[in-house]
């Protein structure tokens, strides 16, 4: 089966739907097999499988099985990833949860 990443790093920013607190997004290819893997400014990683889910109550929230590091409100931006085919990429986040945007996938995904 053949993977898809992205064709080069892309960046967004925006406030934490939650929060309000401003954050970053860095977009990066990745390499084959590789997977969605949210990686946090202290350079922890959390891979976006369903092992890696702490919480859907408002949210999806995904979280290393060490503790530490967390990302929450991950859901828009993995739909745009299944919709699109993106089978591996690194999202580098520099707070705890991704930014709302207009509250749709759409930003995302343009």
């Amino acid at each position: 089966m053949q993977q898809a990443t992205i064709a080069r790093a892309v960046e967004c920013e925006g406030k934490g739907l939650h929060s309000g607190q401003p954050v970053h997004v860095g977009l990066a290819p990745a390499a084959a097999d590789e997977g969605v893997v949210f990686v946090g400014t202290d350079g922890l990683e959390v891979p976006a499988t369903i092992e890696a889910v702490r919480s859907s109550a408002r949210a999806t929230v995904l979280g290393s099985s060490c503790g530490g590091a967390s990302f929450e409100t991950v859901e828009h931006l993995l739909a745009v990833f299944s919709m699109l085919r993106i089978d591996n990429v690194r999202v580098r986040v520099d707070g705890v949860e991704l930014p709302a945007m207009d509250g749709s996938a759409s930003p995302f995904a343009a």
